[in-house]
């Protein structure tokens, strides 16, 4: 296999990123959002600090039923 490299222009891989960005559904764009979250709190051993988190933000959310 021969190995090959592409050079891209910075402005181009942006364009790039948009449409593929605006190309994703919502749900799909909030998936990648908690993966990063994942990886951020694994990467940097943020686990007990964002249990601690999770137990004030408990005290605050409300699930509404709309009708």
């Amino acid at each position: 296999m021969e190995k090959q490299a592409k050079l891209i222009k910075r402005s181009d891989s942006e364009k790039t990123d948009l449409i593929y960005w605006k190309s994703k559904s919502a749900s799909e764009k909030l998936s990648a959002v908690q993966i990063l979250r994942e990886q951020h709190i694994r990467l940097f051993n943020l686990q007990q600090e964002y249990n601690e988190a999770r137990k004030g933000l408990r005290r605050f959310y409300q699930i509404v039923e709309q009708s």
